[in-house]
């Protein structure tokens, strides 16, 4: 099967499309997916340029998506056809994290190998049911970039409708952000430093937007659209989100 792989030390121009053997039937506990969409995050790109060094001939990106093919010996939590989307910390499903998530140790496409290839083998933790109705390609932007934002203003934010949230850049977490801020009744304002791309916001539903580049001092405008009180949160977090449909 085919695969995207990483030669060591890292590097774009060391990234490779490979031919590489295909991971059979799973064992016990372990399910076959074959991945349908993948979505590409700051942390691939990290990993990809060697800052976060990583297994010579790692197979790429952290998020998958696709439709489990077989299941082996006492799993219960999938079945054969089932659509599913991959996890980035499989060693936490759940409560406070442990020692072992700490660093990305267990992480596909960083600690382990990721889902930039035709067909996985994992334990059944690897992977939960994609959202019924979704297409692959929109499964596989739940793991890093919508987990992120959700966490940052649901877990953590305890976001109320109402609230004002301000979403800097459209990068996958801030575009996250802005539809479940959205879905949950928050006001956002959302900025960038293209007209282009602040009509896309627009378009997903954003209140308000700000050319950051046109309008340097971009806070001043912030406060005036929220008249003088500010915003309630604020989603910062960097990096490109794209996506790939196999």
């Amino acid at each position: 099967m085919k695969a995207v792989t990483l030669k060591a030390p890292g590097g774009l121009e060391n990234i490779i499309v490979s031919e590489i053997a295909d991971p059979g039937r799973p064992g016990k506990g372990e399910i076959r997916v074959a991945i349908k969409a993948s979505s590409l995050n700051y942390h691939d790109l990290i990993v990809a340029s060697g800052q976060f060094p990583t297994q010579d001939g790692r197979i790429l990106l952290s998020d998958g998506a696709g439709v489990v093919e077989e299941v082996g010996e006492g799993v219960e939590a999938f079945s054969v056809g089932d659509h599913v989307v991959s996890t980035f910390f499989p060693v936490w499903p759940a409560g406070k994290p442990t020692p072992a998530v700490g660093g990305f140790a267990h992480t596909p496409g960083d600690g382990i190998d990721g889902m930039a290839s035709e067909y996985v083998v994992r334990p059944e933790n690897a992977f939960t049911h994609a959202p019924k109705g979704w297409s692959h390609t929109e499964s596989a932007t739940i793991t890093t970039s919508a987990l992120t934002a959700w966490r940052a203003l649901v877990t953590d934010g305890q976001l109320k409708a109402g609230e004002t949230v301000l979403v800097q850049g459209t990068g996958g977490v801030s575009i996250a952000a802005l539809q479940i801020a959205k879905a949950m009744g928050a006001r956002v304002i959302a900025t960038s430093s293209s007209d282009e791309k602040l009509a896309v916001v627009r378009e997903l539903g954003a209140d308000e937007t700000i050319n950051y580049k046109t309008t340097p001092e971009w806070g001043d405008k912030v406060l005036e659209l929220t008249q003088g009180f500010g915003v309630d949160h604020v989603v910062e977090v960097g990096g490109p989100a794209t996506l790939h449909e196999s």
